[in-house]
């Protein structure tokens, strides 16, 4: 006797869409692969960034106090504590001002050169050899409108100071008479009620005097040299 087989279950038809045609079969989600290498390689460039954000916010609000200059402080001056500043920079290796902390050492020296306002303050433009240097004599040369450039002079100017006789005529050609000397200019004043500029010149201890006595007649003129 033979035995039939029951008829196999046939795949459910696909459901007809709304408008009578054939809805797609809904395919499963692809499955990813995790990569546990990469996870922890991203993980640590995140955590690494932050902290480099973190350093480097910590590094920039952190400032330190140096000195600064308020004001010019010419060639030669003494500095005092009208001349200084507080100032609050980050630290940076190519930079080697003062810190504020030495402010009473730095008063009472002298500028080497001059010093611009705003400027930080740094140990080379800083001397304790006050003027004058030894070997040199400060004089007072007072000289008229006419004698000197209309140019201001500065401090640290090279000049010459030119004799000349009561004429105005240079005395450098009479016999015995002083020749020209090298100078170097440290401050000049205002003029005075007399009309003379009183200018401070640096030279020779050997020629002091003599520039003293043509100073105090008014026989020396001023003139301006290339610098170096």
């Amino acid at each position: 006797m033979t035995r039939t087989q029951p008829p196999k279950a046939s795949a459910p038809p696909p459901a007809a869409a709304g408008n009578g045609l054939l809805r797609a079969p809904v395919l499963p989600p692809p499955r990813r692969r995790r990569r546990p290498a990469l996870l922890a390689l991203a993980m640590t460039m995140v955590v690494l960034g932050a902290l480099g954000a973190t350093y480097l916010a910590t590094s920039l609000g952190q400032t330190s106090p140096v000195i600064a200059l308020a004001r010019e402080v010419p060639w030669g001056q003494v500095i005092t504590a009208a001349d200084l500043v507080e100032a609050r920079i980050s630290p940076d290796p190519a930079l080697q001002p003062i810190p504020y902390g030495d402010r009473d050492q730095v008063i009472g020296m002298v500028a080497a050169t001059t010093l611009a306002p705003g400027s930080l303050l740094t140990r080379d433009a800083l001397t304790d050899q006050r003027l004058p240097a030894p070997g040199q004599q400060l004089v007072g040369v007072g000289v008229s409108a006419v004698q000197l450039p209309a140019t201001a002079l500065r401090p640290g100017d090279d000049v010459l100071l030119v004799p000349v006789a009561a004429g105005s005529a240079p005395a450098g050609n009479e016999a015995g008479a002083p020749g020209v000397v090298d100078a170097t200019v440290v401050r000049t004043g205002t003029p005075g009620t007399d009309g003379l500029r009183v200018v401070d010149v640096l030279v020779a201890a050997a020629d002091g005097p003599d520039v003293a006595a043509r100073a105090a007649a008014g026989l020396i003129a001023i003139v301006v040299v290339a610098g170096e």
